[in-house]
């Protein structure tokens, strides 16, 4: 049984029309062996941005076992395929630990429902629930277990394969415990038991009350916020020491005085302790095993050697021989600090952009539960945590507050906004029997809402698994940065000594300057050089941008479940549309039918039973006519066995009675001739279905779907970008012609009777000919053209097969997202570029500045540590104006266009 299977309700399963399917593995997922897993581990601990990414990816790439390694430094984040026949997840944690300093942890997506509890004693509820329903229990290294109790411990050999962080399946298809600590996660099937039936169930069996852990934010969001504030305090620290330091330098104290300088010194070496503590470690570590030098390497060298000359200049004016330069501490102090300045505001930003596209901010925590024993004139509300809400419940919405989860409206009325979901801006009307969506914001009416999703499954949680479960590829742009970011630092120490040789030999020989003076003044011109160049800007120039204009889109119903397509997608230079379910809108009926050797009631059984539960459009309209329908006449389906999907033909079964072969689809697959169907003019433009019991024909059904309302807006918008427009379709030419011509698509661009293998050529045709080609579809017949396409779009009320194989997934069912994720590509390319250009002038400009290239303007040392902030900032502003920007207002209205 499948994780799905085992914490879904059979209840609320998504109806047809529906926006938001069920979420399912990722592509890569569907094709990995069994020995091979996906493992995501989050990083804490992570100083520098642009660094960690190369150290952490060649760390990788030196494990045995571990592929398809990614790194995001953004949102400190690692995926890897690792084959757990050669090494284990917690040797792989433990190895990158040695290797780059930072802090692994293995995060785990949870699977279904889990109720977090805290119990003072754990052992005693486990020891006293004793239930028929009661599953294994597994318990934490430090628990306490009862002799006679159902707990099974994790022995020493399990605990080395799965790490400190063991992710635990239950056992029974109810429940099952993990303890940690004093933090109880139950695990439960919420289709069999409720959340506060639960929590009655152990209540019992505990003298103190069980209180529901405090909600625990998601890991990257919570690394961010841990880095974020370590950065301030270490900041915080520095900066502590370091503003006496520079206020014994430049404010007006007598300087003969040596208890400034004796001061001065104590201050800097706490500052300098930091700095070792800071930089040191991490340096050390790449340069051993990555054998490269990193940022952490520069500010190492630049400020150690700062220190240690001030501490020379120190020890030289205590002996009352100073040097002509002086006192040096508030260089190395403040080289210190504002570099770590420059950290805190680089996690900041960091943490900032990860939030920014988080959706689980937009679920709500708590809601007002619809006391049963209320009267419906007169409902009474009880305010409860949202993790508490179970099947059955009916929640209160108020006026201007957030839907806590899915739901249908049983009373009252308001208007929704639904941006997060649509992105249209107009609030939406809502009544008796209207779907309201989690994280939508209510109008000025109540609203009494049946539930229809836990808060786990609901649209929230849909599309924020979604955004989260991004393959974190990296675009090209990406690679050609981290190898400009390779050979950066290498040549900044080149170029720094190259600085120090030319100053001493200008110095000495046309300043005509003594040897040590000269190299007094070279060697500040160095340290200047070494640290105010930063690779920061080139390394954060294109996660950052990625991971907001995601985050854009994802808001807009867009997901780039491969951020490579996000560069890619500004290239494309043909557009192939599916018909049925795209281009239309995919909700068929049949408009005429005709039996052949059977009647009516007959024809209802077969297709009752053979095409129950089958999700292409045709087979969908085909039996919702037979359902409508038959009651009528009180016809049953037909018990079918072995019913399988013929991707681009048809659907075949047989009767449980009898053994016939029972087989609906076109009528080429089923050797009718087309020609042979008697149709008036009328019906030229219809989808053809047929029947078939045992290869005699039963029945034909014409049915027809009309045009996305949104189509023609979308395809003139896209001839006017000079986009050749592609329709291609399995149904017959002359439902294909029909709506071609609506659409203004050339005649010769449209290709009928195509099967999915056809379609995958069709698309590798245009591809071979040198064209960059977008795919959008919908059904399991378009899977393999998704798949073939440069970009494949998934319109998101299909099939889980489809969506697989999508490089990208609209939410809504609106085509002018074509249109808006084409926009959103080419203003991320745009920024991307732009954080290129002003990181190559930045560096340039500052390299040059404090180098001495300039007499009149320099850089000193002591100011040199600011460049860390101000090359990051603009890169950040860059990357979140795209927040600012409304990518869909100009297509507002373009509806029937």
């Amino acid at each position: 049984m499948s994780c799905y299977e085992l914490f879904h309700h059979s209840d609320t399963e998504p109806e047809e029309e529906e926006r938001i399917d069920e979420i399912r593995t990722k592509p890569t997922q569907l094709k990995r062996p069994a020995n091979m897993k996906r493992i995501i581990l989050t990083i804490e601990g992570l100083k520098c941005g642009c660094c960690g990414d190369s150290g952490i990816s060649r760390a990788l790439e030196q494990i045995p076992g571990v592929q398809n390694h990614h790194v995001n430094v953004v949102l400190a984040r690692a995926e890897f395929d690792l084959d757990v026949r050669t090494t284990t997840v917690g040797m792989v944690r433990r190895k990158l630990t040695a290797v780059t300093g930072y802090t692994f942890n293995q995060y785990f997506q949870p699977d279904g429902q889990i109720l977090e509890v805290v119990v003072d004693d754990s052992a005693e509820m486990f020891q006293n629930s004793k239930s028929t329903w009661v599953p294994r229990v597994f318990s934490g290294r430090n628990s306490a277990v009862p002799p006679n109790s159902p707990i099974n411990l994790p022995s020493p050999a399990q605990k080395r394969r799965n790490g400190d962080n063991a992710k635990v399946h239950p056992t029974d298809k109810r429940a099952g415990l993990l303890q940690s600590q004093r933090t109880v996660h139950i695990h439960y099937n919420a289709k069999l038991i409720g959340a506060r039936d639960v929590l009655q169930y152990y209540e019992r069996y505990t003298e103190k009350e069980i209180q529901l852990a405090p909600p625990a934010p998601h890991p990257s969001l919570a690394v961010g916020s841990r880095q974020t504030k370590s950065a301030y305090l270490v900041f915080l620290l520095a900066a502590v020491f370091t503003v006496p330091v520079v206020v014994f330098a430049w404010g007006p104290v007598n300087h003969s005085n040596l208890i400034y300088a004796h001061l001065s010194l104590a201050f800097a070496s706490v500052v300098q302790v930091i700095a070792i503590r800071e930089f040191f470690p991490g340096a050390i570590r790449t340069l051993i095993h990555a054998h490269i030098f990193d940022m952490d390497s520069l500010v190492a060298l630049s400020t150690s050697v700062a220190y240690i000359y001030s501490v020379i200049s120190y020890t030289r004016e205590v002996k009352g021989k100073p040097l002509e330069t002086g006192s040096f501490f508030e260089t190395s102090t403040l080289l210190v600090t504002l570099i770590l300045l420059g950290r805190v505001v680089s996690e900041f930003a960091r943490s900032r952009a990860a939030k920014s596209v988080s959706f689980r901010s937009l679920q709500v925590d708590e809601a007002l539960l619809v006391l049963e024993s209320s009267s419906p004139s007169n409902l009474d509300a009880e305010l409860i945590d949202a993790r508490l809400l179970q099947y059955g419940d009916v929640f209160k919405v108020l006026p201007e507050s957030r839907i806590v989860t899915d739901g249908t409206v049983i009373q009252g009325g308001s208007e929704v906004d639904e941006s997060m979901i649509t992105g249209e801006a107009l609030p939406v009307a809502k009544g008796r029997d209207s779907i309201v969506h989690a994280g939508t914001v209510n109008g000025s009416g109540n609203l009494i809402v049946a539930l229809k999703k836990l808060p786990h499954e609901n649209s929230v949680s849909k599309i924020a698994t979604l955004v989260e479960n991004t393959e974190l590829t990296k675009p090209k742009a990406q690679a050609i940065a981290d190898r400009v970011a390779s050979w950066f630092v290498p040549s900044i120490i080149f170029i720094a000594l190259l600085v120090f040789t030319i100053w001493i030999f200008v110095d000495k020989y046309h300043y005509h300057r003594s040897t040590s003076s000269a190299a007094i003044k070279a060697f500040t011109y160095a340290i200047a050089t070494f640290v105010v160049s930063c690779p920061c800007a080139i390394g954060l120039a294109v996660p950052m941008v990625v991971l907001i204009a995601s985050g854009v889109a994802a808001r807009l119903g867009i997901i780039f479940r491969d951020p490579q397509k996000l560069e890619t997608a500004r290239n494309v230079t043909d557009i192939v549309f599916d018909k049925t379910g795209t281009l239309t809108d995919g909700v068929l009926t049949v408009e005429r039918k005709a039996f052949y050797e059977a009647t009516e009631k007959e024809v209802r059984g077969f297709v009752l039973g053979l095409l129950d539960g089958i999700k292409h459009p045709v087979s969908v309209a085909a039996w919702k006519w037979a359902h409508d329908q038959g009651w009528m006449d009180h016809a049953l389906p037909v018990q079918m066995t072995s019913v399988q999907s013929i991707p681009g033909e048809g659907i075949q079964g047989t009767t449980m009675i009898g053994n016939h072969v029972v087989q609906a689809g076109n009528p080429t697959w089923l050797g009718i001739d087309d020609l042979a169907i008697q149709r008036t003019p009328l019906e030229h433009d219809h989808t053809l279905l047929c029947l078939t019991v045992d290869g005699v024909r039963k029945a034909d059904f014409f049915l027809k779907s009309h045009i996305c309302t949104t189509a023609k807006a979308t395809i003139k918008n896209l001839h006017g970008r000079g986009i050749r427009v592609h329709m291609i379709t399995g149904d017959h030419e002359g439902a294909a012609a029909s709506v071609a011509e609506d659409l203004s698509i050339p005649t010769y661009l449209v290709k009928s009777h195509l099967k999915p293998a056809e379609k995958q050529a069709y698309v590798d045709a245009l591809q071979a000919d040198g064209k960059t080609v977008m795919f959008v579809g919908d059904g399991t017949n378009d899977a393999v053209a998704l798949k073939a396409s440069a970009i494949g779009v998934h319109i998101n009320r299909g099939s889980d097969v489809a969506k697989s194989a999508a490089d990208i997934v609209l939410i809504n069912y609106n085509l002018l997202d074509v249109c808006i994720l084409l926009d959103i590509s080419r203003a991320a390319y745009r920024r991307i570029v732009l954080n290129f250009a002003w990181s190559f002038v930045y560096n340039s400009v500052a390299v040059l500045l404090a180098a001495g290239a300039f007499r009149v303007w320099r850089i000193e040392p002591k100011y040199a540590g600011l460049g860390e902030l101000v090359s990051v900032l603009p890169v950040v502003g860059v990357a979140f104006s795209m927040r600012w920007r409304g990518y869909g207002k100009k297509y507002k209205g373009l509806k029937g266009m």
